[in-house]
């Protein structure tokens, strides 16, 4: 049976209740968001899943238009969901569209999702093979040696899955941003350092230039002389019918007068 047939054999589910019959319900989500050549187990769950078309409808609703696109959604990857013709704006009408595409998705590419034939006993010797395998494939996962930043971004770039590389040239472009900021930081830590030192050299200079300096003496102020004896002011006051006081300081009208006769 092709996957035409299927199509129109398989009876549509409720889209209230699609969740539910899911073939992925109850796996690791994870398998449908890890790099492209590990993504074979969700790809197989996602080719028996009776409701791929409604599972793509809802992530084509929640994705952005135009954003970058990751994971496995309905069989399809980010970059595929990308290239989906326009839909109609009736959810029911869409996800019709989405299972002709899905099928005339699955006829163009029958190996990428097909169910896995029953297994087979294997002759020892494959077994054995297998086996060794197996052990290899264990040492090589379970390797904790980080792999080189650029030994890893090097490789994203040449990967065939544009998420991958998308997600490569984000990575590079936020390492060079760290790089300029760790540089940053580093010159002004140093110069922070220096202006410190600086300042301590100046008030250490600044405290020997006080004890070497000479003690400067103190002016004297000028000792004030007075042109008048106060007595001699009041008396004239008195004679010429001036008021002023008999004791405390003599009026400067007063003074002004005295001087101007005086002169005179």
């Amino acid at each position: 049976m092709t996957s035409l047939e299927r199509l129109h054999t398989t009876p549509a589910p409720r889209l209230t209740d699609w969740h539910e019959q899911a073939a992925c319900a109850g796996e690791d989500t994870d398998l449908w968001f890890g790099q492209l050549h590990k993504t074979r187990p969700a790809l197989d769950t996602c080719a028996r899943c009776p409701v791929r078309a409604e599972c793509l409808h809802d992530a084509l609703t929640y994705e952005s238009p135009g954003a970058t696109r990751y994971g496995i959604r309905g069989g399809l990857h980010g970059p595929e969901r990308n290239r989906l013709p326009e839909l109609p704006t009736s959810a029911p009408e869409a996800i019709a569209a989405l299972r002709e595409h899905l099928a005339a998705h699955d006829e163009r590419n029958p190996t990428t999702m097909t169910t896995a034939p029953a297994p087979h006993p294997a002759p020892v010797a494959d077994v054995q093979l297998k086996a060794g395998a197996d052990v290899r494939l264990k040492a090589v996962t379970e390797d904790t040696t980080p792999t080189p930043v650029g030994k890893l971004l090097a490789w994203g770039e040449q990967h065939t899955d544009p998420e991958v590389q998308d997600q490569a040239a984000r990575a590079r472009a936020a390492l060079a941003g760290l790089r300029k900021r760790h540089a940053a930081d580093q010159e002004l830590t140093a110069l922070t350092s220096e202006r410190e030192r600086l300042e301590q050299r100046l008030a250490e200079l600044a405290a020997r230039e006080s004890e070497l300096a000479p003690t400067k003496a103190k002016k004297k102020r000028a000792a004030y002389v007075r042109d008048y004896e106060p007595r001699t002011v009041r008396a004239w006051a008195d004679a010429n019918g001036v008021e002023c006081a008999p004791v405390g300081q003599i009026p400067k009208r007063v003074l002004d007068a005295w001087r101007a006769a005086a002169a005179s």
